[in-house]
């Protein structure tokens, strides 16, 4: 799909039905994947209306999915939120790629930790301070304002664009904060024990 990025304009996403907008999604998701030397992964519509998360990426039984909220379809003002979702559940993807190498070297230090963060991995119901601070998340983040800064120029007569992007950079400059209130002057070490210790579990 060619111009990928120009169709995240209100005067084109608007027209555009729910069908084509999903499939949008995955020509980005196709995009992304190829630039970063992986497989693309199906993007699907969560099942659940009131599910309380915008995307996630999920390996079962070996089958890998990019779940995304039918509110990022279905409401225009979200079509940056979907763009956004697309590129930081995509990093997931491509961090467990880096992890099942056959095996991991010692100067591999970067794919170890997210190996073991995956393996005890914290939900943002189990402790949302820790969930912004993990390994996965803390790099999928930084990729993610990465690349919607470079996009910043396609886009600057869209507010919402705007919205997400200060989102996203707030997130990340707040969650060294909120660790060092919780988990003290530490916080990284204690951090990483308690993903160590449930990754063992």
């Amino acid at each position: 799909m060619l111009f990928i990025y120009s169709k995240f304009k209100l005067r084109k996403w608007s027209k555009y039905s729910s069908v084509k907008r999903l499939k949008i999604l995955q020509a980005l998701e196709n995009k992304l994947a190829k630039q970063n030397h992986r497989e693309p992964i199906d993007v699907v519509v969560h099942e659940r209306s009131d599910w309380n998360c915008l995307g996630m990426f999920t390996v079962q039984g070996g089958q890998k999915k990019l779940y995304i909220h039918e509110n990022l379809i279905l409401n225009p003002s979200y079509r940056f939120h979907a763009l956004e979702t697309i590129i930081h559940e995509g990093r997931h993807a491509t961090q467990y790629n880096a992890t099942q190498k056959e095996k991991l070297h010692w100067w591999n230090i970067k794919e170890k930790r997210w190996k073991a963060n995956f393996a005890g991995y914290f939900t943002a119901s189990e402790d949302s301070v820790l969930y912004n601070n993990q390994e996965v998340e803390r790099d999928a983040q930084r990729y993610t304002i990465k690349k919607l800064s470079k996009l910043e120029y396609k886009y600057h007569n869209e507010d919402d664009f705007y919205t997400t992007l200060d989102r996203n950079i707030n997130r990340y400059e707040h969650a060294d904060a909120s660790a060092r209130k919780k988990y003290g002057l530490f916080y990284k070490q204690k951090m990483r024990r308690k993903v160590n210790k449930k990754s063992k579990r």
